[in-house]
Order: C-alpha cells, then sequence, then structure tokens
C-alpha cells in the first residue's frame, strides 16, 4: 500500500511505519471526520491517513478524503488485481498483504461521490476504510465500536454483509502526493 513512497526519509520501511503509527490510535475514541485536533476523536479516514503520513512523509491535509480520488491519483497505491472490488464472501483474506488499505464497499449510493466500482454487474460506493495488519486482522477507526479497533477480517465482514457487500483493496506502492504539506501529524490522542 505505502511502500516505495519517493523521496521518503522516515524509514527504511514504509509500510511498517505507517502501521506502527495506525496501530498507536487503537483504541482511541472514534468521531466521524476526527483527526485527533485537541481532544477530538478518529474515524475511519484517519486511521488510514495516520498511516499515510508517517509513510510518506506528507502531512494527512496532503491527501483527499474522497476514495475515488485517492484511487485515481494512486495515492495508496493501484487497485489489487482481482481484488478490486471482490465480494465479501469471496474474499481470500490469503491473497491480502499487510499495509492493505481496506475500502468496504456497498450498493447504497453515496451522494458525495461517484461510484468506486461494480461488483456483480451492480455499482458500489465506499463506506469505511481500514488497513490489513496480516494474519487476518485489520484495524479500522470503527463507529459500532466507538473506537479504533482490531478485528478478524471475515468475521467483521460476515458480520456488516447487510452494509458492505464487498472490498477495494488499494496496494503500493503509493504515489507521493503532488502537494506534500507539513504540519503537525496526527498523534495518539491524550488522556
Amino acid at each position: 500500500m505505502l511502500a516505495l513512497v519517493l523521496g521518503l526519509t522516515l524509514s527504511q520501511n514504509p509500510v511498517g511505519a505507517g502501521l506502527l503509527a495506525a496501530k498507536a490510535l487503537i483504541g482511541t475514541p472514534y468521531e466521524w471526520g476526527g483527526r485527533l485536533r485537541g481532544r477530538e476523536g478518529i474515524d475511519c479516514m484517519g486511521v488510514v491517513l495516520a498511516a499515510a503520513e508517517r509513510a510518506s512523509g506528507c502531512g494527512w491535509r496532503s491527501y483527499p478524503v474522497n476514495p475515488t480520488q485517492l484511487v485515481a491519483g494512486r495515492l495508496w497505491g493501484a487497485p489489487a488485481e482481482g481484488l478490486s472490488p471482490v465480494a465479501s464472501g469471496r474474499l481470500d483474506v490469503e491473497r491480502l498483504r499487510e499495509g492493505d488499505v481496506l475500502l468496504l464497499v456497498g450498493p447504497s449510493p453515496n451522494p458525495q461521490e461517484a461510484a468506486i466500482g461494480q461488483l456483480d454487474g451492480r455499482p458500489v460506493w465506499v463506506w469505511h476504510a481500514g488497513l490489513f495488519l496480516g494474519a487476518g486482522q485489520a484495524l479500522f477507526g470503527d463507529h459500532r465500536a466507538g473506537q479504533a479497533v482490531v478485528e478478524p477480517l471475515a468475521p467483521y465482514l460476515a458480520r456488516y454483509a447487510d452494509e458492505y457487500s464487498g472490498v477495494f483493496v488499494l496496494r503500493g506502492p503509493a504515489m507521493r502526493p503532488a502537494r506534500c504539506r507539513r504540519h503537525a501529524p496526527l498523534a495518539p490522542a491524550r488522556p
């Protein structure tokens, strides 16, 4: 997902650095649109943005929030072949790699953006995002749990199959944002 970002100086392993930053957010309270400003919580995109900024060296404001723009610009990597999108029930978790960005999709239209693709001949829209950690586990800023959590991916998708019919997977190498902004990074919430 975030591997081999051009000009990276933060780490020899950008995926690992990004995942460490995201894992530091586990337990942080969920807040829609949250980016840890002041006592604000974090949302699903905030968790992925924390990984992206640590891996790229560009602040989270360097990235658009709209998933279709991220995909078009390959800012978090390219759509993984055969996994973009794939129905939840047909997802082979063994094909995922540590650091893959998971965009959970469903058939309900999102008025804020275009469909991300087609699944079984029907358009789908992004409704949730997370990171694959390996060993079948994913990290989400989860509105249901009320915090950033690690969940076994396959059971999570099965539990919410009525909402998320599939997954759109992005895999590195990622592209460095054209405008790399420097600002205070996302960091774990203060107690």
